[in-house]
């Protein structure tokens, strides 16, 4: 006689989600801002509240964890300042104080820079990269290591398993609300585990 399998699901699943948002990073008054994005993908984006990664709600509801595996990004830069800024981009695995991003952060090998001209030059860019969690952190264990899981019911990831990609503007001159307008977007390799029970 056959039986229906417990799940609907694998036991494990891999896939890629992808979050997109636009934005102006600016700090008015300042020489320096900057925005980040996180591997919690229950809430990737920590200026807004509760951002899931689109999809990940309905992975939700076959699995009760997951572990972020790998996090890119994609930005698209556009100067709307009068004067040339510089652009900062990369990864850390510790969270940086919003708003700033130091120039020293370029010494970081998993950082890059670029000039971009003002409103009225080439001010445009483009940043790509794409980087294992084991990368950004520097050890295997976020292959194995429950501390870098979350829950697909709230954002519990840990703080000390979390990973950063983050985008910078560093200016001579104060920037004003024009800013730079920056269309990111963000993917996140994640493995989906422990999968639900089919109730019926």
């Amino acid at each position: 006689m056959w039986k229906s399998p417990r799940t609907v699901m694998p036991e494990e699943f891999d896939t890629t989600l992808v979050y997109t948002v636009q934005d102006v990073m600016t700090n008015v008054g300042g020489t320096a801002a900057s925005i980040k994005f996180r591997t919690e993908a229950y809430d990737v984006d920590p200026a807004l509240a509760s951002t899931a990664m689109p999809g990940f709600a309905e992975f939700a509801a076959f699995y009760a964890r997951y572990r972020t595996l790998a996090l890119g990004y994609q930005f698209d830069c556009a100067n709307q300042e009068a004067f040339s800024v510089t652009l900062l981009h990369g990864y850390t695995n510790s969270s940086i104080a919003s708003g700033s991003l130091p120039i020293t952060y370029a010494g970081n090998p998993l950082f890059g820079t670029s000039i971009v001209g003002p409103a009225t030059g080439s001010n445009t860019a483009r940043f790509r990269n794409m980087k294992t969690v084991c990368q950004i952190s520097g050890t295997a264990q976020p292959l194995y290591d429950d501390l870098f899981t979350g829950s697909t019911t709230s954002a519990t990831l840990a703080t000390a398993g979390t990973c950063y990609c983050n985008l910078g503007v560093i200016s001579n001159a104060a920037l004003t609300a024009l800013g730079v307008l920056v269309t990111a977007r963000i993917s996140l390799r994640i493995r989906f585990y422990r999968p639900l029970a089919l109730i019926v």
